[in-house]
C-alpha cells in the first residue's frame, strides 16, 4: 500500500516537468490571423480592447452582446479605465471584467 502512494506521489510531483516535456515537443501550430491577447506567465490572456472582435468581447463573463458593440463603437481607448470614464461600462460591471483586458 506504501509503494502505491508513494508512486502517486512522485507522479503528481512529476507531472509539471513532463508537461513541459511533452509541450516542448509539439511544434506550434501557424496561425493566420494572431489573437489579439497577450499573456503572463501569471496571468490569464487578455484581449486588446483596441483589436478584439465582437465575437471574443462577448465571450468574456460579465459582457452581452449589447457592452461589447458598445466597447467596438468606443474605440480607440487608451486605457482599460476608459471603458468606465467614458461610461462604456458600469461601475459593477467594469469591476467584474477590468482585469480580462489591456490596451496596446
Amino acid at each position: 500500500m506504501t509503494r502505491i502512494a508513494l508512486l502517486a506521489a512522485a507522479l503528481i510531483v512529476s507531472a509539471p516537468a513532463l508537461a513541459e516535456t511533452t509541450s516542448a515537443m509539439k511544434p506550434a501550430a501557424p496561425s493566420a490571423v494572431p489573437a489579439p491577447m497577450t499573456k503572463t506567465a501569471t496571468e490569464a490572456p487578455r484581449l486588446d480592447l483596441n483589436s478584439a472582435t465582437l465575437d471574443q468581447l462577448t465571450m468574456v463573463n460579465g459582457l452581452n452582446k449589447r457592452l461589447a458593440e458598445a466597447i467596438v463603437k468606443g474605440r480607440p481607448f487608451k486605457s482599460v479605465d476608459d471603458l468606465a470614464t467614458k461610461k462604456i461600462l458600469s461601475v459593477d460591471v467594469f469591476s467584474a471584467v477590468k482585469d480580462h483586458f489591456i490596451v496596446h
